[in-house]
């Protein structure tokens, strides 16, 4: 497995400014919700929260930060939905699955709106790539299929990641369990995991949800044919692949109405397989994206290291484009886009209708408002400093001391005995 700087996607440096044609800065109506433009934040993994999962005022003042720099929509980095079938995926990740979840995140969106901007909660399940300091004692990871992460635990491995996040001693690799093929049941169970989460989003305030399909998570496990090798209706072809996606969309639209927004997030590539690429590329892509046409999404969303690159020799069109044109569905573009030349030629080539824009974010709150001044600017270049102590908006906050951790790496379930989220 490569190291996480060999295939980390660089901040935006030095001076690459284009001209700005203006679709960027055009509105868009994204289900129900108009957008002032088309730049989305996107879903940005912290581990921020309490150990509990409760968000907190740090999280306040960071989401509120990027809502001010100009963004038109934020998707929050992804939260868990319940403490069931292995859905915890992080230490520290957030929550929402209680009341005191609801609570935090409240805090989130009204000072998201206070600056009018829309915010969608991101839901996720682990599956197969779940922390297994997240599991209770005992319990095995779930997936589509009975295999095994060859990956590890992500922002253990980094010099740099510990001593930021005050963590001492050796940190070795924490690896990843086997895990178990899904029953029917529990595909079942999982989906209204996912309702129930977003009915807590909705009373948090949130103006919808993202339901997370990519990056190595579980339904992701469900839609890759490689860690999908079932023979039921959940596999065997795209459609069969999509299945689970199809069904969590259903209940929770079923869950929070036809008013609030609904997308889903897709990706070839997982935290555990960088370079990953789909069977049949472009041809499987496009069989993806009819088969979620008619889904309860009002939009997909396109996850990558860099959108133009598809991996498939044989077709050159970008996927998220074949995604697009297969479903009929409006696409947000994520991946490779730095500033505002790339968010412009995302655009125009087809390949989505909004550009979700994540690490220039982290360092630089204020990227929509630089960019569309057409200014050349002196970018400061990513580094993952930013993601634990990134600039914040100190009128809703003002985080003096992160939130203490406990990431042992020894495997002692000592968070996650009975009561731990009470």
């Amino acid at each position: 497995m490569a190291t996480r700087d060999a295939v980390a996607v660089a901040g935006p440096t030095g001076d690459r400014m284009g001209e700005i044609h203006g679709r960027t800065f055009s509105g868009f109506r994204l289900g129900s919700l108009e957008l002032k433009n088309r730049i989305v934040m996107a879903p940005l993994t912290r581990q921020m929260a309490e150990a509990d999962g409760t968000p907190n005022d740090e999280m306040v003042a960071y989401y509120a930060r990027r809502a001010r720099g100009g963004v038109g929509l934020i998707i929050t980095e992804g939260t868990f939905e319940n403490d069931e079938l292995g859905c915890v995926a992080y230490l520290n990740q957030p929550g929402i699955a209680t009341p005191r979840h609801v609570a935090g995140w409240r805090k989130v969106v009204e000072a998201v709106h206070a600056l009018k901007v829309p915010i969608l909660l991101q839901l996720m399940h682990g599956g197969r790539v779940s922390d297994p300091r997240c599991l209770h004692a005992g319990e095995q990871p779930v997936s589509a299929s009975s295999t095994q992460s060859p990956g590890w635990v992500l922002y253990t491995d980094n010099d740099d990641e510990k001593h930021d996040r005050g963590i001492p001693g050796d940190w070795p690799k924490v690896t990843f369990p086997p895990a178990r093929a899904m029953t029917a049941a529990e595909i079942e169970r999982a989906a209204d995991g996912f309702a129930e989460g977003a009915a807590r989003a909705v009373e948090a305030g949130f103006d919808g949800v993202e339901i997370h399909g990519a990056n190595g998570y579980l339904l992701y496990q469900f839609i890759h044919p490689k860690t999908n090798q079932r023979t039921d209706a959940y596999g065997g072809s795209p459609e069969n692949n999509v299945r689970f996606a199809r069904l969590a969309c259903r209940r929770v639209r079923e869950a929070i109405g036809p008013d609030k927004v609904i997308t889903l997030r897709l990706s070839q590539d997982g935290v555990d397989d960088f370079v990953g690429a789909w069977p049949g590329g472009v041809a499987y892509a496009r069989a993806i994206g009819k088969a979620l046409a008619d889904c309860d999404a009002d939009a997909l969303h396109w996850s990558s290291f860099a959108w133009s690159q598809n991996r498939d020799e044989a077709d050159p069109t970008p996927m998220p484009k074949a995604l697009r044109e297969a479903s009929g569905k409006p696409v947000i573009v994520n991946g490779g886009i730095a500033d505002g030349k790339d968010a412009e030629e995302a655009l125009a080539t087809g390949a989505g209708d909004l550009v979700a824009v994540g690490r220039p974010l982290f360092a630089q709150p204020d990227w929509p408002h630089i960019i569309r001044s057409g200014e050349a600017y002196e970018w400061a270049p990513f580094t993952r400093k930013y993601v634990i102590r990134p600039p914040y908006d100190y009128t809703n906050g003002y985080p003096v001391a992160l939130p203490e951790v406990d990431w042992n790496p020894d495997f002692i379930n000592t968070r996650r005995q009975p009561g731990w989220m009470d």
